[in-house]
């Protein structure tokens, strides 16, 4: 008689992919949390299905949703990739040499504005320290090795995470100084030209801002990315809420009025406990702390006109 489980290597990673296709609910997000494409992770989904003879998932409204056979399975999934992920842990936190990987994650506006002047510091201090930075917007899972540190804004850092809080970090409103000049007759903030996030970016608290000032449908030119918004903004396209830090190491920027209340957050960073005397992270830890916080001195309040 078949047997469909071969019980090799190769089942054990079925089983993480049926649990990352129901964790993310789709193919692609599997597909990227593994380092593949689209099309292996069809291939390989629909020959599992075909090798155990049962549906695993079902399509709804764009989403894949597990079948209960697809459940049981996701669930072994889960365990085993934690069970793995925790002994990764374990056995990195035994490392005592400064030398090898650090994943950094961190967002755009952190990575254009502040990060690799100390990064430079770093690569000298410690050459044997391999550096990779990630710059996404979304909240990366430490727990997960996703990432060694995470640099980011936020106002509630996980309490399962060891944290430092950098500074506060404030947002302004900011123009070039073409476009104030060319503007300086408009007397409302809504009558403004303005550059803002897009809606993949809903939620964020400028945009909940800026929504009491002006509707977001009327709002010129929207964009996922800081950085693309601070350039926006230095070619005249607008107003635009922008981190101080951000904006203020742009000479062609000038800040319109005093920092927005309403949007200021911190600026803080965070590693997994299992990982806090592990040397490499360690050492690029303390000097993201030291190194970051003098930055954000130098860069953080707006030139007020």
């Amino acid at each position: 008689m078949h047997n469909p489980v071969r019980g090799n290597m190769e089942d054990l990673n079925d089983l993480r992919l049926v649990a990352l296709i129901a964790h993310t609910g789709s193919l692609s997000g599997a597909a990227k949390r593994l380092g593949v494409n689209h099309a292996t992770v069809f291939r390989r989904i629909a020959q599992l299905e075909s090798r155990v003879g049962v549906r695993l998932f079902e399509r709804s409204a764009g989403r894949y949703h597990p079948t209960p056979a697809g459940d049981e399975l996701a669930r072994a999934g889960a365990l085993m990739d934690d069970a793995a992920t925790q002994a990764l842990l374990h056995v990195a936190g035994q490392d005592l040499r400064p030398s090898g990987p650090v994943r950094i994650s961190t967002t755009d506006s952190v990575a254009l504005a502040l990060l690799y002047p100390v990064l430079a510091l770093c690569r000298a201090q410690y050459p044997q320290i391999v550096l990779t930075v990630s710059v996404d917007n979304d909240t990366v899972n430490l727990s997960k090795r996703d990432a060694d540190i995470a640099v980011r804004p936020t106002s509630r850092p996980p309490e399962h995470l060891i944290g430092k809080r950098i500074a506060p970090l404030h947002f302004g409103i900011y123009g070039s100084k073409r476009y104030l000049k060319a503007a300086r007759k408009l007397e409302s903030l809504s009558d403004h030209a303005w550059v803002a996030l897009d809606d993949s970016r809903s939620g964020h608290r400028t945009l909940r801002w800026l929504e009491g000032i002006k509707p977001l449908a009327d709002v010129g030119v929207r964009t996922n990315s800081f950085g693309a918004i601070r350039q926006a903004c230095v070619e005249g396209l607008g107003l635009a809420l922008l981190p101080c830090f951000m904006a203020h190491a742009v000479p062609k920027l000038q800040a319109v009025g005093e920092p927005v209340p309403e949007c200021a957050t911190e600026l803080w960073l965070l590693t997994h406990p299992d990982l806090r005397d592990t040397t490499r992270v360690k050492v690029v830890f303390q000097l993201l702390q030291a190194e970051l916080a003098k930055a954000m001195q130098i860069h953080a309040v707006p030139v007020v006109v």
